[in-house]
């Protein structure tokens, strides 16, 4: 099953990430990101939180709609994104978050850090908004947009041995990308599929848009 947590960051494009979600998808709510559900008119299937950056509205509207709550204690080792994973990983084949980046720059590394653990799981995981898609890659992705599109390669944890890009403007070939390189931002689709591989590492992939 595919699973959608939404997070308290930014959504800019509501139509974009209703487009995502499909009918039989799971949604889980992070405490206040049930502000873009609501928004969306998006019944979620479950709302994880301590509650408390969620307006009593939304809890009232939620609670009509008899979607179930887990309540969390404020204090507490875990953000409300990660105790969704926790829970989507009992049932889920893929997660997307959306709503994980934002203006709060530790929220949004935070996030993107949570991606491991779908390496760890061997659970295909993202983020994604009108903006930007994020993954990170132990292994090998194959990329889809097309011809134009602009995607950027970081190391994300240390570096990044036997990097090689099929596919894309600048393609590498077994090359070695040391923590603190930038010579893979702002590469570009030649078509519709980017082919991206490596040996050794843990590589940070962001596809966007201006």
């Amino acid at each position: 099953m595919k699973s959608f947590i939404i997070s308290n960051g930014d959504v800019t494009d509501y139509e974009y990430c209703k487009k995502l979600i499909k009918k039989d998808d799971y949604i889980i709510c992070a405490d206040g990101g049930v502000r873009h559900a609501y928004n969306m008119r998006i019944k979620p299937d479950l709302i994880i939180g301590d509650l408390d950056s969620m307006q009593q509205k939304y809890i009232e509207y939620y609670k009509n709609e008899d979607v179930k709550f887990i309540k969390h204690p404020t204090d507490k080792d875990k953000t409300d994104t990660h105790l969704c994973i926790l829970k989507a990983l009992e049932f889920s084949s893929e997660i997307v978050f959306l709503g994980a980046l934002g203006s709060r720059l530790d929220h949004s590394f935070a996030n993107i850090s949570l991606l491991k653990i779908g390496i760890d799981k061997n659970i295909k995981m993202s983020i994604d908004d009108y903006y930007n898609q994020i993954f990170l890659v132990n292994k090998n992705i194959i990329l889809y947009g097309n011809r134009g599109d602009t995607f950027s390669l970081l190391p994300f944890n240390g570096d990044v041995e036997g990097l090689c890009v099929k596919g894309s403007r600048y393609e590498l070939n077994n090359a070695n990308m040391e923590a603190g390189d930038t010579y893979g931002i702002s590469n570009l689709f030649l078509d519709k599929e980017v082919s991206i591989s490596i040996k050794k590492g843990l590589l940070m992939i962001v596809k966007s848009k201006d």
